[in-house]
């Protein structure tokens, strides 16, 4: 399963971005924490941003061998034009992580799941401390002790229920 990031959705809804002083700090920040999660999950992410007001065309940046990509919009393209094409091409499930509920209806009528902001930040608190502030306790998670069936079994469930 892929981990697809809303850029500047996830940044503008969380503290953590927003503290972060200038808009390129708040990005490398995101990009920072993108790159601990591929690691601690084994999940491969993509960080997608809009720059649809900007002259060159889509980028793609491949971070720790490809574990992480950085995609910037083409000029015309939001983001989530981009985060639609890629779920309308990957082969196999993603997680798109936005507040944006257009869009997270858009990843559930495509077969994907839908994350929260705030789902992400609670992702990253429960990275070991080695990849995380100290400050930040380790939560332990109910998914971390059910089996894979099981997890399959609720996600059937929740699907339906939406």
């Amino acid at each position: 399963m892929i981990l697809i990031l809303d850029g500047y959705n996830l940044i503008g809804a969380l503290d953590r971005y927003r503290v972060a002083g200038t808009l390129d700090a708040a990005r490398d920040l995101l990009i920072s924490d993108a790159l601990k999660a591929a690691g601690w999950t084994g999940r491969s992410l993509m960080v997608v941003f809009d720059a649809h007001r900007g002259p060159e065309p889509e980028r793609v940046e491949s971070r720790a061998g490809g574990a992480v990509r950085v995609i910037y919009s083409a000029p015309g393209e939001s983001a989530d034009d981009v985060i639609e094409r890629l779920l309308s091409s990957l082969e196999g499930s993603a997680t798109v992580y936005t507040a944006d509920f257009a869009l997270q209806r858009t990843a559930l009528a495509r077969g994907s799941t839908r994350a929260t902001p705030r789902e992400f930040s609670n992702l990253l608190d429960e990275l070991p401390a080695i990849t995380r502030s100290p400050d930040v306790r380790r939560r332990s998670r109910i998914a971390d002790r059910l089996s894979l069936e099981t997890l399959r079994r609720l996600e059937e469930i929740r699907r339906r229920g939406t």
